[in-house]
Formats: C-alpha cells, structure tokens, sequence
C-alpha cells in the first residue's frame, strides 16, 4: 500500500488542483499505513488499513471536481471516488469512518459478486458491491436482488442503483427498527459475453452472501409539533428524526385543505452557514400518503454534523384546487376533455400507450398520472403500470400504459406542475 501511495503521488504531481494541502495529505497517508499496519478491525486488517489511508484523500476530492476526475483515472481508486461522491449523508458517515469493510466474494460458474462495505443505522443498510468475471462481459447488473435474516424474513424496500456496469449500491429501508445484525444478501447476477461469432451468450447465476453488519449509531429526535399556513392551506409538521442514511421529516397537509398537495418540492435542513440537506436524489424520497398522518419525507443525512443551529425549511409546495385534481380524456378522439390549467397537449392513445406533452419546466419532471377511473368513478385495476418519458430542451412527453375498453376516462394526478409559494422556516435548535 506505501508503495501504491508513493506510485499516485508521482501521478498526481501532473494534476492540476487548487488545494496546496495534496502532498500533506498524501504523506499523512503514507505515514498511517505505517502506523496502522497491524491494526485490526472486523478481522480484516489489510483492508481496513487501506481504507484508512483512503479516508485521508476525502477532503481534497469532496472540494475539488476536477482532482476527484484526475484520481478516478488511476487503477484503484475509481470504486472509492464512487463511494463518496453521490450523497451528502453517506458520504458524511464515510468520512467519519462509519462504515463497515466486509470485503466478501462468492464465485458461481463464471461469476463472482463481491460485497465491498455497508452502512448501517437502525433503519436502512447500505450495501456496496461489485460483480466481475475472468470473462470479458457486458452489460453486467443484478436483475433481483434481497437481503434477509437468518430466518429468511426480506427487509423490506430496495432500491438498487448502478454506479457502472460492474459496480453499485442496494439500499433497504424499513419502518420498524432493524432487529438483527446477521443478513444474507442474495442477487441474481446477470453478464453477457461476445462469443467468437459476435453472437451474445448470457451468463446468470444466483449467488448468496452472509455477512454481519451492526448499527452503533443512535438516532437525534426533534420534535415539532407545530401547524403552519401557506395560502390557507394547513401543513401539520410533528418530528424531525435524523440518521447516519437519511433524515425522515414527519408531516402531512391537512385533508381539510381547499387544495391537494402532492410534494413539498424544496424541503430542506440549513444550518447557520447556509449550508443545505435536501431530498434524496437517487432512491425512496418519500412514505406513505400525504395526508395521512405516518407521511414522511426523506433527505440527506447531516447526521455527523454539529451546526450550532439548525432550520427546517421549504417555499414551493406543489398543489392544485381539490375539486380539478385530475384529467379526463377522450380516448377515441384523442383530445384532453379536463386538464386543471391547461399545461398539457398533443394527447395521443395508441397501441395502449397514453402520452401527453407540456412545455419543458425545469423543476418538474414526475409522473403526472395516477389511478385510473371510468366516468361512473369505478377505479379500473390495470395489468401492468409501466410509465416512461422522453424530453428535449422544448418540451417533455410522459407516457402511461392504460388497457382499457372505455373511450372516455378519468385519471387521477399524482403530481402537477402549478405551486404554492411562500418561505416557511421552523427552528429546530
């Protein structure tokens, strides 16, 4: 590891960066490898030790892009630029050495799944793995993937996410506390390798991992209990609870209201700096329905922070007027019958594909559709729900599978590009 240390160092003496600290940070490196290089931790010191000298290139990468660009070229290090780039909480608990190594690898047939490290909190497991192959092979990812207990009961909600073709992270989350700290993770591994006639051959295996990972964190608590008004509409906030993962904001507007609320758009924590945790971008931002009282909604953690202050904000909720909270289309004729105010156009059905189109908004991009009804206000169960969208710098096309033998229906939105605004900031300490 020194002489991997020294090797980068030579390497990055060609990279252009601001911070004039990279060469102390490199030695510091250099001399904790000396340091720690019987420490043990998980029973794996090799690679704890390793792990410890990454942490000491942390600050560097997060402030500079353009040195975190440079280190992801060199053989090694891309998996841990990776690692800290994407989330603001986990890369917080990374930085604060909350994580675990497990450095885990099960090989069936050509396939080999490896479990690099996790992060744990009493409600959520991060999991970061690897898949590789002797064979060279494309298009590599898990198609089905679970973890569970030692008497075979899922977590609960995933949600997998591909760094590249080989690497990625399965995140889980559950509403009740996690009762146990022995897991098996089991995914089925998907690669396609290019035989010599150009032809594909598809390699799939499923593979299991046991693996132990503990939660040594407790969680902050905040609680609220507090009622605001925006454009008379009543929004009931009662706790704020942060974790090493995630931050879950308990609210929820009130059924009561004139208008339906679907999404607290810019909801944030800040801090006396300025400093912003908002929604997460690449998973579950949100549980339950919005105006039930369990509804929460997720951001990223600043758990390891310790702001002197610290507020609960948001200024753009997305709504509409209860009584216009869906569309009606004619789908024999093609045309938008009810549209609350008139954002969308070129309506076509065909094929069992519904799409309408609107003018490209920067800050609206979620699917406006929602359950489907006849013109007696029967829901119509579907099939299937697949959904798509497709986008240019002029406008965005969303796209619903409906099947469906009326002409003319109702569907109900789930989202809808009209805001309520005004700055609400609820003190928290």
């Amino acid at each position: 590891m020194k002489k991997q240390l020294e090797e980068w160092k030579k390497q990055y003496d060609h990279v252009e960066v601001t911070e004039n600290d990279l060469d102390q940070a490199i030695e510091a490196g250099v001399q904790k490898a000396e340091q720690q290089r019987r420490l043990k931790r998980w029973g794996i010191a090799p690679v704890v030790a390793a792990a410890i000298i990454l942490l000491s290139f942390i600050t560097i990468i997060n402030a500079s892009p353009t040195f975190a660009a440079q280190v992801a070229k060199f053989p090694g290090m891309e998996k841990f630029i990776e690692l800290v780039q994407f989330d603001k909480g986990q890369k917080a608990a990374i930085e604060n050495d909350y994580f675990q190594i497990i450095d885990k690898s099960v090989t069936k047939g050509d396939l080999t799944l490896t479990i690099d490290s996790v992060i744990r909190d009493e409600h959520g497991l991060v999991l970061f793995y690897t898949v590789s192959s002797e064979k060279e092979l494309n298009r590599i990812r898990l198609e089905e993937s679970m973890i569970t207990n030692d008497q075979g009961e899922d977590l609960g909600y995933q949600s997998v996410s591909s760094r590249d073709e080989a690497q990625g992270t399965v995140e889980y989350y559950t509403e009740e506390p996690i009762p146990f700290d022995d897991f098996t993770f089991t995914a089925e591994v998907v690669g396609v390798e290019t035989l010599d006639n150009g032809v594909g051959n598809q390699l799939r295996e499923t593979i299991s991992i046991d693996f132990h990972a503990e939660n040594t964190k407790e969680a902050i608590h905040y609680q609220v209990d507090e009622t605001v008004t925006v454009e008379g509409q009543k929004i009931h906030i009662n706790s704020v609870t942060i974790q090493p993962l995630r931050t879950s904001i308990n609210l929820y507007a009130d059924p009561e209201n004139d208008m339906r609320i679907f999404s607290f758009d810019d909801i944030a924590l800040v801090d006396e700096n300025g400093e912003e945790w908002s929604g997460i971008q690449n998973g579950m931002t949100a549980s339950g329905t919005i105006e039930d009282e369990n509804y929460e909604v997720f951001l990223q953690s600043n758990y390891f922070e310790q702001p002197e202050s610290l507020v609960l904000t948001f200024s753009k909720i997305q709504a509409v007027d209860r009584n216009k909270d869906y569309f009606r289309f004619d789908l024999k004729n093609e045309q938008i019958l009810h549209d609350p105010n008139n954002k969308f156009y070129d309506m076509e059905y065909r094929n069992g594909w519904l799409s309408v189109t609107m003018d490209s908004m920067e800050d609206y991009y979620m699917n406006p559709f929602g359950d489907i009804f006849d013109l007696d206000g029967n829901k119509m169960e579907q099939t299937r729900s697949n959904y798509g969208h497709t986008l240019n710098n002029e406008s965005r096309t969303f796209k619903q599978a409906i099947q469906t033998n009326e002409s003319i229906i109702d569907v109900k939105l789930s989202s809808y590009p009209n805001w309520i605004e005004e700055k609400v900031e609820i003190p928290l300490k």
